[in-house]
């Protein structure tokens, strides 16, 4: 039997079919994040309407304001939190603040048999959660890569707007060269050295990449997992 997974990001809305151990199937929609509620109302009639009654659904949101809307058209869905029961010990003290994608992403390295791993989840923020000795023991958050490099280019008054993508290392000879390489290079070294530094407390971790930008962030030993979050959203709705 299949689910309909639903992980609602803050700039994008991924629906995916699932079995039951979390295997993606199929991907049933990829949008934008609503921002409006008649946005959300939209994105929640399309995704009722590719359920087929039968179908479990399952959530993992960020945004409250496409939550509720689902809920209204898809009131039997099961979404996560904090509340759910996680197959790890927790030492956090607001849990009720950690976002379902986060809960997920450590669910997952639980399930595919990790103690200790480092889950860095690089999407419009680049969060990296801390599993050790099988307890979910925090994380950090900062602004995504793409999203730090866009504010900047968007705040400042002689910037241009450059895409967040791969280039070489070397000085820019223009400023919107220099804007471009720098945006990469500073972003993408600045997770790599948090994550080195990190893994010189926690040596034995395994260093786990998603979220829409991970793929940036390859290293030799370091697994790149898109459907990370569907994982962990399974494992979190098997219980």
């Amino acid at each position: 039997m299949s689910r309909l997974l639903i992980n609602v990001g803050n700039s994008r809305t991924v629906a995916v079919l699932a079995d039951r151990r979390g295997e993606v199937t199929r991907e049933v929609l990829v949008r934008p994040t609503p921002s409006t509620e008649m946005e959300a109302e939209a994105l929640a009639m399309r995704l009722a309407a590719e359920r087929p009654s039968d179908l479990d659904v399952g959530v993992a949101s960020v945004v409250p304001l496409v939550t509720t809307a689902l809920g209204l058209l898809v009131p039997d869905m099961q979404v996560v939190d904090h509340s759910c029961h996680m197959p790890f010990d927790v030492t956090l003290e607001q849990p009720e603040t950690v976002g379902a994608d986060r809960w997920c992403n450590v669910a997952a390295a639980v399930d595919a048999g990790f103690d200790e791993a480092l889950i860095v989840d690089a999407g419009t923020a680049t969060t990296i959660d801390v599993l050790s000795g099988g307890v979910f023991v925090g994380g950090l958050i900062a602004p995504g890569m793409a999203f730090a490099a866009q504010a900047l280019q968007e705040s400042g008054a002689r910037l241009w707007k450059v895409p967040f993508e791969a280039v070489d290392l070397r000085p820019g000879r223009h400023t919107e060269e220099a804007l471009q390489i720098g945006a990469f290079h500073v972003g993408v070294h600045g997770v790599l050295g948090t994550v080195a530094g990190l893994l010189m407390q926690y040596p034995g971790a395994r260093v786990v990449l998603t979220g829409g930008l991970g793929h940036f962030l390859r290293c030799s030993g370091w697994a790149l997992e898109p459907q990370w979050t569907f994982r962990g959203l399974t494992r979190l709705l098997n219980g």
